[in-house]
């Protein structure tokens, strides 16, 4: 029976890639790849072939019209890898149309394949737990709206929320905008919220601030975070 196998790659350390993630990319047919030049890269550091490999581009703009190609390639016998750039598909990466779709079919439809699920790095529990927030009940929100009133509707419905649910909220950011980011939040939800940036996360220059949000804000202006690249946020209440 041929799977579709669901690979977290490494989110910056190459050695946390798992030895099952290694197996798999080692022995599939078909590999989708968010960009194939990043996983061509990753596949060569990890010294394994591609050569007999079909490497097909899977990403944000393509993959709906992928959907039923991947599900003939798995009818026909090909054992499918579906990675993204970093960390684990479908958490704000391609995919989840894909596993929807399949998920759905019938069990006539999809007694040929299965689905198999290889875990490992995930930048959104490595920021929860960086964090030391409670952990026992969290909300992930995707990446920040870009646009501020899209912004304010987020932070007002997280306000909104907390009464019920008293959860710890991560989200992500690109660090051009997180100044703008983090004045939404503060004008939505006060002063009585703690934050923490999780930055470069597994990665040589990782770095790490948790404090008050308006401490946090000062440490922006006062240039203490280099503004390249994304992170993680990670925020609660203070009450």
């Amino acid at each position: 029976m041929a799977k579709l196998y669901i690979v977290a790659t490494p989110i910056g350390n190459l050695k946390d890639i798992t030895l099952r993630a290694i197996d798999v990319l080692t022995e599939v047919n078909v590999i989708l790849c968010e960009d194939t030049r990043v996983t061509k890269k990753l596949l060569s550091m990890l010294k394994i072939d591609f050569k007999d490999k079909k490497l097909l581009p899977y990403f944000e703009h393509n993959e709906k019209g992928k959907i039923k190609d991947v599900v003939s390639l798995l009818n026909l016998g090909y054992d499918i890898a579906l990675v993204s750039d970093a960390g684990t598909p479908l958490v704000s990466d391609p995919g989840f149309p894909l596993i929807n779709h399949i998920q759905n079919l019938s069990s006539k439809d999809k007694e040929n394949f299965q689905i198999e699920v290889i875990p490992g790095p995930s930048s959104t529990l490595s920021a929860l737990i960086y964090s030391g927030m409670a952990s026992d009940k969290f909300t992930f929100l995707g990446y920040i709206p870009r646009k501020p009133n899209d912004r304010k509707k987020l932070f007002q419905q997280v306000r909104k929320s907390y009464d019920h649910v008293k959860a710890t909220y991560i989200c992500f950011e690109n660090l051009n905008r997180l100044e703008a980011s983090l004045e939404a939040m503060h004008e939505m939800l006060g002063d009585k919220v703690e934050v923490c940036l999780c930055r470069e996360l597994t990665k040589l220059h990782e770095q790490v601030i948790k404090a008050d949000l308006t401490e946090v804000m000062k440490k922006i202006r006062a240039s203490e975070i280099n503004l390249k690249g994304e992170l993680a946020i990670v925020f609660r209440f203070k009450y």
